[in-house]
């Protein structure tokens, strides 16, 4: 279990390291490419030796692919992880995708069979309108898999939250592109007024990561997170 520089969880545990997205932006890639946990990062690999780190007795916040895309994982792998998860329900999980069909599908698939944890919070991410609207074509079947916020980090464009009316969506994380990338996109503070503006207006929590702190100035806001209660 690692401590991270990631504001809104204590701690990282990676039981799979990959991701065939290939995004411009992806933090994770870099890490690999530096560290070369594994060959090819376009080709998720598990560790299923990591499941240990998740019998720590502290109660921890914990996300759980920061390295990977959850809808990317056998499903083999899937269900070592959930059932690790359900061994030790002392920590919150979180876990997040940018891809609606493979992670809802396998979210749906194992809740049918079981209870879904009250301890694991599973988020989508967006970081374009296109990608929010993606999620809009089958927000009624991915509502049964239990879905609880929304990522966008980190934000490309401005982005409009009006066909979000159901109170599934109980937070907004936003956050800025980091490091020093060709195209590197600085975002406008009037987007991110709007989005709390919009968050406002349906009762949604507002989470800023650190990366806005310095354009957001007084208007820097992190309500409380989901899993603190």
């Amino acid at each position: 279990m690692k401590k991270t520089k990631i504001d809104w969880c204590d701690s990282t545990i990676n039981p799979v390291v990959g991701c065939s997205r290939n995004c411009p932006y992806c933090y994770a890639k870099k890490i690999n490419d530096r560290f070369h946990i594994t060959p090819d990062f376009s080709k998720p690999v598990f560790f299923p030796e990591r499941l240990k780190q998740f019998e720590s007795k502290k109660p921890k916040s914990i996300f759980i692919n920061s390295m990977s895309d959850i809808a990317y994982w056998d499903i083999e792998w899937f269900n070592a992880v959930v059932s690790a998860i359900y061994e030790n329900p002392q920590h919150k999980y979180i876990t997040l995708s940018k891809s609606i069909n493979g992670y809802f599908y396998q979210l749906h698939l194992f809740y049918q069979l079981h209870l879904r944890p009250t301890y694991v919070y599973s988020g989508y991410t967006a970081t374009t309108q296109h990608q929010l609207d993606d999620l809009q074509k089958d927000y009624n079947y991915i509502l049964e898999t239990g879905f609880d916020f929304l990522n966008i980090e980190p934000i490309l464009e401005p982005i409009s939250l009006e066909w979000i009316t159901d109170p599934c969506i109980k937070m907004v994380i936003i956050g800025a592109e980091t490091g020093n990338r060709k195209g590197k996109v600085i975002p406008k503070k009037e987007w991110i007024d709007d989005i709390v503006r919009q968050a406002d207006e349906r009762g949604i929590r507002v989470f800023m990561k650190e990366s806005l702190m310095q354009l957001m100035g007084k208007g820097f806001r992190q309500d409380k997170l989901l899993w603190e209660g």
